[in-house]
């Protein structure tokens, strides 16, 4: 049997590493765990987002 996933919403900042702007941003990401989510979120930005840093302000569990 799979292991169970859920939706998650994550919340965070995304600070520019060249000019240091902060752009606030929020995701949807189904994951196992907040741990797992959080893993996830981040590879995703280091793919998809302009270079620099990233702190995570909020995890929201979803129920569907």
């Amino acid at each position: 049997m799979p292991p169970k996933e859920y939706n998650f919403k994550i919340k965070g900042v995304l600070i520019n590493e060249e000019d240091k702007t902060e752009d606030d941003f929020s995701i949807f990401i189904k994951a196992m765990d907040d741990n797992h989510a959080v893993m996830l979120v981040r590879e995703h930005l280091r793919n998809h987002a302009p270079k620099g840093n990233s702190i995570i302000k909020g995890i929201e569990k979803k129920t569907s």
